[in-house]
């Protein structure tokens, strides 16, 4: 195969010939991604690209200008829209496809004839589809032309340009009569299956890169795709296949998601630093340049100093006031209703009210490391002054929590307690997070628990996990536990515990002094975990591996990334979709189902930070979807093929008419520009007035079997 296709490079070098994936203007036709061998004109890389380098190549002094970086971040539309707006005009073709140019319909036969002429040393199996991108001018305005032959068949075909028209008249009675008339066969011989899309908000951005994505317009792409047999452009949404399909970019802006993935990243930074501490020594790293936070173009830079002292202030004033709310969670109340509402809270008044919960948030999105313990030895040597009493949740057990209470009742051996910290620094990032992981672990769990069981959502985080169970079954045995009459309560609230980690979801005030736990002089816990040297030897440095140990958080920042970006699909498709917790507590399980498994696509935080975008396609319920199939779709393409039982009827032949409906042109402009009318006066028709009109693009679809020996 490869013989042959050099064959046809060699013989004609100034036209791009590749194989590649079939282009989207192929794939609309066939309805697979299949490897092709693609013939175009090949432009120059658009504009865009260059723009966007030049952007990239301006000196400093340009950005530090008024009209520079300083305003285009608070002013960035994206960041006040609602991301169901749809400020860009959808297209069906890519950008990079947008570089393919036609060639003449003479050119195009005289390669396709010589693609053709070794076939019979191609095998079906090996056979590899020829398409053509040729220039409409012709009066049949044909726009792409394929071979696909091999050594027992001759199979070639034409999409060509049928005009255009409004939805309710295309007669596609007719149409199939057209098709059963060409093939010698009745209309009871035909199959039709139609398939449609709707937009239901956002525009792809697969082409661009990770830094223009966060800063895209949208987070993603919500669309529908429905098929159903039968002889009508009107979809029927009570009876049709929906198939939901989305697309999500991971760290965008302008998602309010943004506040758990925060702590993630940093999470993953943090381990990362560990890691390396441990193996080579903390001296092997150099504070000042080791990232907590990701720097993201267009993100908004805190002022973390500012933020800590700020804390220590309010927390001077509220720790006595404070009640703590049910569960122990502030951005998840009775009244909480959408996911978007959760998160938005989330985003403004954070998550719960325990002092180092609140102090994470802001070490969290620390330039480096130095800033991150520079920050923590200043809260803490604060606290230990004892003019304030941090509120802390009952049930936070971590030893940043434990240090805090003990250094806010004051001791003489504070300053030695803070020393030894900032004199080892895998000790203060160990401290900082684990609080982080235990927040965000139960973040994702109180979270996640208003669409799926807490209590399936709690036993991800553990190893021993009963992966071998799908949420069906887990949700019926709860359901069986609870009809059954017995105590289990289906409570979102509820409280796990593990040997290793603690989901809180029960909380009360650690104002009630407890003798056993708060004793002022007792540091014995510190200095079994490192905290306060010995006597004997004033210079120890506390070793990581003998207060906290990170090799569990390798494996849970694997489940942070595997349940994030459920989140986020699970919010876009609430927001796009207007859909309620009821609605989205079936997607909610298939989304788990996909992401949270041994099959997942997701293996790290780093994945999804080098690659944002991730796509989902799965059925979906009608009900949930019908108010938007009511409307008319994107594109809608009817495919027409004979029966199994008409194979030996008619012409002997296998063949396929397509036709496409499509309110976009399904080709790049390079090519759409010679269409009649024109695209602009087109696009004006479709987008303006009363009537929607519908391009109309019809693929035929030949395919001869060879009789190798001719009769006698």
């Amino acid at each position: 195969m490869d013989n042959i296709i050099k064959s046809v490079t060699d013989s004609y070098p100034k036209y791009y010939i590749e194989k590649q994936k079939s282009p989207s203007y192929v794939e609309m036709y066939t309805k697979n991604n299949r490897d092709i061998v693609l013939v175009c004109n090949k432009a120059k890389q658009s504009t865009y690209m260059s723009d966007i380098a030049s952007k990239d190549n301006r000196n400093e002094a340009e950005e530090l200008e008024l009209t520079g970086s300083p305003l285009k971040l608070d002013l960035s539309l994206h960041t006040v829209l609602d991301d169901t707006m749809m400020t860009d005009e959808p297209q069906l073709w890519t950008k990079e496809e947008g570089t393919h140019g036609p060639i003449s319909l003479e050119m195009a036969r005289k390669i396709a004839n010589l693609y053709n002429k070794n076939r019979d040393q191609v095998t079906n199996e090996d056979a590899v589809p020829l398409w053509i991108l040729t220039n409409p001018i012709e009066d049949s305005k044909p726009l792409l032309v394929t071979v696909q032959s091999d050594s027992t068949h001759f199979a070639r075909g034409i999409v060509t340009y049928d005009g255009n028209t409004n939805q309710d008249d295309v007669d596609l009675d007719m149409l199939v009569e057209e098709y059963a008339k060409s093939e010698g066969l009745t209309v009871d011989s035909i199959t039709t299956l139609v398939d449609c899309k709707y937009l239901i908000s956002g525009i792809s951005y697969a082409s661009y890169n990770t830094d223009e994505l966060v800063n895209a317009p949208h987070g993603g792409v919500t669309e529908l795709r429905c098929e159903w047999p039968g002889k009508t452009l009107h979809t029927p949404y009570i009876s049709c296949k929906v198939n939901f399909e989305q697309e999500i970019i991971i760290g965008h802006l302008a998602s309010p998601c943004n506040t758990i993935w925060r702590s993630v990243c940093a999470l993953h930074n943090m381990n990362q630093l560990l890691v390396d501490m441990t193996a080579a020594g903390y001296s092997s790293v150099n504070l000042e340049t080791a990232s907590i936070r990701n720097n993201t173009p267009g993100a908004r830079r805190h002022n973390n100093s500012k933020r800590v002292n700020e804390l220590l202030n309010e927390t001077e004033t509220y720790a006595y006031t404070a009640e703590c709310p049910a569960g122990g969670c502030i951005c998840v109340t009775e009244d909480t209703t959408t996911l978007g509402q959760c998160l938005n809270d989330m985003n403004t008044i954070g998550s719960s009210n325990d002092f180092t919960y609140k102090l994470w948030d802001i070490l969290r999105d620390c330039e480096t490391a130095e800033e991150l313990i520079t920050l923590l030895i200043q809260a803490l040597k604060f606290i230990s002054s004892g003019k304030i009493r941090p509120f802390i949740d009952a049930n936070n057990k971590t030893y940043l929590s434990k240090l805090v209470l003990k250094l806010s009742r004051g001791h003489s051996q504070a300053a030695k307690v803070l020393k030894n910290l900032r004199s080892s620094p895998p000790q203060a990032l160990s401290l900082v997070a684990q609080v982080g992981t235990e927040k965000t672990m139960w973040e994702y769990t109180r979270v996640m628990s208003l669409l799926e069981h807490s209590f399936f959502i709690a036993g991800i985080w553990n190893s021993d996990a009963r992966t071998h169970e799908s949420i069906e079954q887990i949700n019926q045995t709860i359901q069986d536990m609870t009809m059954s009459g017995g105590d289990f309560q289906l409570n979102p609230f509820e409280s796990f515990t593990s040997a290793e980690h603690s989901i809180r979801l029960d909380c009360e005030s650690f104002y009630e002094e407890d003798t056993h736990e708060l004793t002022v002089d007792d540091f014995a816990s510190l200095k079994k975990h490192g905290l306060v040297a010995e006597k004997k030897d004033v210079n120890e440095v506390p070793l990581i591996t003998d207060e906290i140990d990170i090799s569990p958080w390798k494996n849970l920042l694997m489940k942070f990334a595997q349940v994030h970006v459920c989140l986020e699909h699970l919010h876009r498709a609430e927001s796009c979709l207007r859909a309620d917790f009821a609605s989205l507590k079936p997607i909610a399980s298939r989304l788990l189902e996909h992401y949270v498994s041994e099959k997942s696509p997701i293996r790290t935080v780093g994945q999804l930070m080098s690659d944002p975008i991730q796509r989902i396609s799965m059925p979906i319920a009608n009900n949930i979807v019908q108010d938007h199939l009511k409307k008319p779709a994107f594109w809608y393409r009817v495919e027409m093929t004979r029966k199994d039982n008409a194979a030996n009827k008619g012409v002997q032949r296998e063949s396929k008419m397509v036709y496409v409906f499509s309110q976009q042109p399904v080709f790049p402009p390079s090519v759409w520009q010679s269409i009649d009318p024109p695209t602009e006066e087109v696009a004006e028709v479709t987008t303006l007035g009363g009537e929607l009109k519908y391009h109309i693009t019809k693929y035929t679809f030949i395919n001869n079997k060879l009789v190798n020996k001719l009769p006698f």
